[in-house]
């Protein structure tokens, strides 16, 4: 045994900066709470669905692309399956990404479930390209037609979210500017 004298456990000191950047942080959080906030927020998470869109539409272009080129013979068939394999994942993402999105205004959440439908409805396409890929090979035409309805609803609701969230951040910019001194 050791004659060294024992060392009591010392107490965790909390930094007084600490406890400061709690305090304001919280502050902070708290004051972006009101009804401005809430419209800010919504133009930012429609801006996110708006970038949500973008990817199923590219991941549907993907496959169209990928369909057009193996039909023609000018793309094989690993090369056309890696690449419409990824654009599954993309649209699929997308869907994830969308549903995941909390919108307050009633404008906003329809807006979102309307972009939400559409970024479901060109998922099965998009599978279904690379089905078709793996397929012995066959004409494309129904499923082009398939990806080509997907995109036209996937620009549909681009193009509302687009217009609700230029509408959600021109109430935020008025309300902003009827609140400030």
């Amino acid at each position: 045994m050791t004659n060294r004298p024992q060392r009591q456990p010392s107490r965790p000191r909390v930094a007084p900066a600490l406890v400061l950047a709690s305090i304001l942080a919280l502050t902070g959080a708290l004051a972006g709470c009101g009804p401005a906030a809430t419209r800010a927020d919504d133009a930012g998470a429609l801006g996110s669905v708006s970038d949500h869109l973008d990817d199923a539409s590219s991941a549907v272009a993907t496959a169209e692309l990928a369909v057009r080129a193996r039909a023609a013979g000018r793309l094989p068939a690993v090369t056309a399956d890696a690449a419409v394999g990824d654009a599954v994942e993309t649209a699929t993402g997308a869907v994830h990404g969308i549903g995941t999105l909390v919108v307050a205004a009633e404008e906003a959440e329809q807006v979102r479930e309307e972009a939400l439908s559409a970024a479901s409805a060109a998922v099965g396409p998009v599978a279904a390209a690379r089905t078709w890929l793996g397929q012995p090979p066959s004409p494309a035409d129904d499923v082009l037609r398939a990806l080509d309805d997907a995109s036209g609803g996937l620009d549909d609701a681009s193009g509302a979210v687009e217009q609700a969230a230029a509408r959600a951040e021109a109430r935020a910019s008025a309300r902003t500017e009827r609140t400030a001194p």
